[in-house]
C-alpha cells in the first residue's frame, strides 16, 4: 500500500511538470504569434487544452515573462561555456559577445523584436535579468580597476537602461547585416562601462577580440521565442 502510494505521489509530481513545461511551451509560441498583452490566460489554456485555473496555479503572466528571459539568457551563457571556452580573455569580452547574440537574434525575427519592444516600452523586463547583467559589469569595472562606488554605479545602470531601450526602438528597422547595426551591437553591451569610466581603448581592444569570436560561432538556434 506504502509503495503504491509512493507510485500514486510520483506520478501526479510528474504529470505537474509535464502539465507546467506543456503550459509554458504553449505561452511562449503564443506571445511570439500574438505579443505578451494580446496572450490571455485563456488562449494559453485552450491551445494548451488544460483548465484556466491550472494556467494561473502554474503560472501568472509576470513569471512567464520572467522565465522566457532569463531562459533566454542562460541558454547563451550555457553555449557560451562551451562554444567559446579558451576562446575568450576577459569578462567583457564574454559580456559583449553575450549581447551580440542576443539582440541579432532579437532583431533577426520581427515578431521577436516586437515583442521585445512591447516588454521595453512596458518596463516589464525582469528585475533578475538586470541583477545579472549588472552584476556581470560591477565585475568588469573591478578587474579593470575602474573606482566607482555602487551608488554611483546604479546610476549608471538607470542611464544605461534607458538608452538601450531608446536606441532599439529608434533601429528597430535596421537591416542586421549593415554597419550601423554592427555600430548597436559594439554600444549596446557598453554604455554602463562607459559612463562608469572605462576607457574607450580598453572598449575598442576587447570589442575587437569579441567581434572575431562571435563571427565564428553558430547560434542560430538559440532562441528567445519559437
Amino acid at each position: 500500500q506504502l509503495r503504491r502510494k509512493i507510485r500514486g505521489d510520483y506520478m501526479q509530481y510528474a504529470n505537474g511538470i509535464l502539465t507546467k513545461e506543456l503550459i509554458y511551451q504553449t505561452a511562449r509560441r503564443l506571445m511570439y504569434e500574438n505579443g505578451y498583452k494580446k496572450t490571455t490566460y485563456q488562449m494559453i489554456a485552450q491551445k494548451a487544452d488544460v483548465p484556466v485555473g491550472l494556467v494561473n496555479y502554474h503560472f501568472k503572466k509576470q513569471e512567464l515573462l520572467n522565465k522566457i528571459y532569463m531562459d533566454y539568457l542562460y541558454q547563451i551563457k550555457d553555449f557560451l561555456a562551451i562554444q567559446a571556452q579558451g576562446l575568450l580573455e576577459n569578462e567583457l569580452q564574454a559580456h559583449m559577445l553575450q549581447s551580440n547574440i542576443m539582440m541579432t537574434q532579437i532583431f533577426r525575427d520581427s515578431r521577436i523584436l516586437s515583442f521585445h519592444l512591447e516588454v521595453n516600452e512596458s518596463n516589464l523586463v525582469p528585475p533578475e535579468f538586470h541583477q545579472v547583467v549588472r552584476k556581470k559589469q560591477v565585475e568588469i569595472l573591478k578587474y579593470f580597476h575602474v573606482d566607482i562606488t555602487p551608488e554611483s554605479y546604479y546610476w549608471c545602470a538607470a542611464a544605461e537602461y534607458g538608452a538601450r531601450r531608446e536606441l532599439i526602438l529608434q533601429n528597430k528597422d535596421v537591416d542586421i547585416n549593415s554597419s550601423d547595426f554592427q555600430r548597436l551591437l559594439d554600444l549596446l553591451p557598453t554604455i554602463a562601462v562607459r559612463i562608469a569610466g572605462l576607457s574607450p581603448a580598453i572598449i575598442l581592444q576587447n570589442q575587437k577580440k569579441a567581434n572575431d569570436v562571435f563571427a565564428r560561432l553558430d547560434y542560430t538556434h538559440i532562441l528567445m521565442l519559437p
